[in-house]
Order: C-alpha cells, then sequence, then structure tokens
C-alpha cells in the first residue's frame, strides 16, 4: 500500500511539474530546496539513541489551477515534496515522498504539515528499534520563517512508523532545523 502512495505521489509530481513546464518555460518545476540537520531518534523508547541526521529535500511548484478561496487552496494545493534524511552514525536512514501543506500565520510565518512514505534501511524485524516494514508512513510539522525573500528558516519535527500495520512499530522521531531556498 504505500509502494503504491509513493508511486503515486512521484506521478502527482511528475504531472504538476509537467503542467508548470507548460504554463511558463522560464519558471523551475522545483519550487523549494532544503537542507538540514535533524537529532536523530529523540523519543525515548528504542535503541536507536542520539546522533544526527542529514536531510535534503526538493519540492515541487504547486498546480497553477486555483480554487479561488484561501481555504480550498491551502488544502487543495499541497507541493509534491521527495527526500532524504541520512544518518551520520549509521543508524536508520530513509528516502521519503509525500504531499506537504503551507498554511500562512503572519507575513513572514508559516506552519506546514506533511504526509507521505518512507523507504528505510533499519531494522524491520526482531527486537529493539525493530520498524515492522521497509515501508512506512512519514508526516512531519514545521514552523518557518521567511528570513529574506528567498530564504526560509525551518523547525522540524519528523515522524516515521507503520501506523501498527506490521508486528513491530516502534517509530523514529527526529528534530532539527532546516534552510530552504525558494527558487520563485
Amino acid at each position: 500500500m504505500l509502494a503504491a502512495f509513493f508511486l503515486a505521489t512521484l506521478l502527482v509530481a511528475a504531472g504538476a511539474s509537467a503542467q508548470a513546464q507548460e504554463e511558463s518555460s522560464e519558471r523551475s518545476l522545483i519550487n523549494e530546496f532544503r537542507i538540514g540537520l535533524l537529532a536523530h531518534h529523540v523519543e525515548p523508547a528504542g535503541t536507536e539513541k542520539g546522533g544526527q541526521d542529514v536531510s535534503a529535500e526538493i519540492l515541487f511548484r504547486r498546480h497553477a489551477f486555483s480554487f479561488g478561496s484561501r481555504f480550498a487552496d491551502i488544502v487543495l494545493r499541497p507541493r509534491v515534496h521527495v527526500g532524504a534524511s541520512i544518518n551520520v552514525n549509521g543508524d536508520t536512514s530513509q528516502l521519503y515522498s509525500g504531499l506537504t501543506w503551507d498554511i500562512p500565520l503572519t507575513e513572514r510565518v508559516s506552519l506546514e504539515v506533511t504526509f507521505g512514505g518512507s523507504l528505510h534501511d533499519g531494522q524491520h524485524n526482531g527486537q529493539g528499534s525493530a520498524f515492522g516494514c521497509v515501508w512506512n508512513f512519514r508526516e512531519s510539522a514545521s514552523i518557518g520563517f521567511a528570513l529574506t525573500q528567498r530564504w526560509r528558516l525551518y523547525g522540524t519535527v519528523a515522524h516515521m512508523s507503520n501506523a501498527g500495520l506490521c508486528e513491530r512499530n516502534s517509530g523514529l522521531t527526529s528534530a532539527g532545523v532546516r534552510l530552504g531556498y525558494v527558487f520563485d
């Protein structure tokens, strides 16, 4: 099921990118690029303790169709993202994709939530920090601050788990900061 979601997310990204390309050949298909450093596995349970994750993420442009309502545009026009979170201590790393919803709070501050799927290289059978399935759900929340027109700083918490679909579900939560560059 998560493999199908992952594939569907990539197909939506390709479709949105193709639409954006047709509308303006001068605009990039990529809307934003982010890099960051997160504390690995900040939850008290599990055997993976400490260490850092280096993250990189690409967010694609929203589809151009507007619904004419701020609420509808926020809910029905998410950005597609793809990314990686690499643990520098040899613990669990992830490749992930999903949808990103941005909620502007003020002119410079925004709330962001994501939902998608993750493919990880951590233990998925046995004891300790077993994540149950190789494919898991991944969600995150961020508070963003616009440093300039193009640069953004995000405080982020990201969580990966299988929602009880597999026998083990210890989950993995990381938290840290990311720096984003908006292309337009």
